[in-house]
Order: C-alpha cells, then sequence, then structure tokens
C-alpha cells in the first residue's frame, strides 16, 4: 500500500508550515484582545432611576460583594463611564479584594442619562452644557440615598469613591475641588484639566483654605505620551496635592510609553489597587 501523501512537495509543505506559524500568531495577538473582564451576572443588579434634579434618567449597574449580607453596610465604589469600564473596575475590585485579604465593596456604574461630556463637563464648552453641577447632585441627593437604602451602602464620606478617565477623571477632580463632602476618595485617569482655561484648577486654588483640611485618598494618573494639551495641569495637580494636602494618601502614577486611551486600563488597575491597599 502506498503511503497517504498530504503535500506532494516539500515546497507546498513549507508555505503550509509557514502559513499555520502566521495564524497561529494572529490568534495569539487576538486573544487578548477578544478576552472579557468577567464578573457573574448573577451578582448585578441593575436599574433605572429618574432624577428630579435634571430630568434625566440614569441606568445604574451595582455588582455586590461575593458574599453580600444584609447585616452590615459597605464601601462603595462609583463608577463613570461604566459602558466601557464596569466590567475591568468590577473584576479588579474581586481581585483585589481577595489578592489582599481585604473586605469587599460596592461597584456602582453610573450610565445613561446625558450625553456624557453634558454630565462631566462643569462648564460649557463646544455645544455642551457643562452640566457637571446638576449632575453630582444627583449623585448627592438621590443616587447615594438610594445606595444606603437599598444596598446597604456605608453612609460616610470616608467609604465612598469614585473613579473616572479623561473627561470622567474630569468630574472626579471637580467632585474634589467643588463638592469635598461626597466622597473621600478619588481615582483620577488622565483627568481633563485644560478644559476651561484650567477652571478645575481654578476652583482648587480658591476653595483650598477649607479643602486642605480634609483626608482621604487621592490617585492620580496619566500615560507618559499623552497629548501636550493634557500633560501640564496633570502634572501641576500632582504638585499642589503633595504640596497641600498632607491629609490625603496619595499616589501619582505615569504608565511608561501609552498615551491617553492606551494608558486607561492599565492604569485603572494600578488604581483600584492602590486604593484597596487604603482600606
Amino acid at each position: 500500500m502506498k503511503p497517504i501523501l498530504l503535500f506532494d512537495t516539500q515546497d507546498k509543505f513549507v508555505r503550509f508550515m509557514k502559513l499555520l506559524s502566521i495564524t497561529c500568531m494572529i490568534l495569539i495577538l487576538l486573544l487578548p484582545a477578544c478576552r472579557k473582564d468577567k464578573i457573574d451576572h448573577a451578582r448585578i443588579s441593575t436599574f433605572d432611576l429618574t432624577s428630579s434634579v435634571n430630568g434625566s434618567t440614569y441606568q445604574i449597574k451595582v455588582a455586590l460583594p461575593k458574599h453580600f449580607s444584609t447585616d452590615r453596610t459597605y464601601k462603595t465604589l462609583y463608577v463613570l463611564d461604566p459602558k466601557t469600564d464596569f466590567n475591568l473596575v468590577a473584576s479588579e475590585c474581586d481581585k483585589k479584594s481577595s489578592d489582599l485579604n481585604k473586605e469587599e465593596i460596592l461597584v456602582v456604574g453610573i450610565g445613561g442619562g446625558n450625553n456624557r461630556l453634558d454630565d462631566y463637563f462643569p462648564v460649557p464648552y463646544k455645544g455642551h452644557k457643562g452640566a457637571a453641577d446638576k449632575f453630582i447632585q444627583f449623585i448627592q441627593q438621590e443616587l447615594i440615598p438610594k445606595m444606603e437604602k437599598d444596598f446597604h451602602a456605608s453612609n460616610t464620606r470616608a467609604d465612598r469613591a469614585m473613579i473616572g478617565h479623561s473627561a470622567g477623571g474630569l468630574c472626579v477632580a471637580y467632585c474634589f475641588t467643588n463638592y469635598p463632602g461626597i466622597f473621600g476618595n478619588y481615582l483620577c485617569l488622565s483627568p481633563s484639566l485644560w478644559l476651561g482655561n484650567q477652571i478645575v484648577l481654578k476652583n482648587e486654588k480658591a476653595h483650598r483654605a477649607i479643602n486642605q483640611t480634609s483626608t482621604g485618598v487621592f490617585f492620580l494618573a496619566a500615560g507618559e505620551l499623552e497629548e501636550e494639551i493634557m500633560r501640564p495641569p496633570i502634572a501641576l495637580l500632582d504638585q499642589i496635592l503633595q504640596q497641600h494636602y498632607n491629609g490625603f494618601t496619595k499616589q501619582y502614577h505615569l504608565a511608561r510609553g501609552l498615551d491617553h486611551l492606551g494608558s486607561k486600563t492599565p492604569n485603572i488597575k494600578q488604581a483600584v489597587a492602590f486604593y484597596f491597599q487604603q482600606l
């Protein structure tokens, strides 16, 4: 019996092996990009909350602790831009709680409502309303009380944190300067502090005498290759925090070799890790 030949020439065999090698390399490169951060859907609670402050309806997503109990209260981390960042933040919180043997927390994504730039900008810019004050009032007056009532969230400032990137990071910084009584912990990633002629930094200076007596956690981060307009005000905020806010546990993280978008995922992971180290 003659042997079965898959390739009738050596050349065809070599070409096949090269093609197979290239295909395997492509799959290896694509698999990390296709991987999604997973969290048990049974632990996710979703609801809509219509605000009487601005009339908008927000889609709220809550990741409950693995061992949720109604016999205790929980620290809470509020996530801006949850459509892209909620799953990553929630899964990282699970990991750090387990790895560091720290208490579990509630992770709350604030989605929907208005255009994100309308809600996150403190001043009007290029057609966006600059309605951050009303958005933050919605969080303070309506969302936080519901979290305390229905999900056993702690009612103290020290037990609340907020995380945001880019325009979301700007909103986090605005909460720090203008609404310091709501959150005690700020995870501020690549904030767009240039907006409105650096209005948030101006607010910081105006309110510094009162705000610098506060305590809490402030994690500031950026990418080494951020656009030129981004870098100077972020560096200035880092200097201000170091010089004037001794009551805060602080860290500044620069993601080497990464730009504005490329630095987001690693900086989210760094931010959550730093936050859990302080619990």
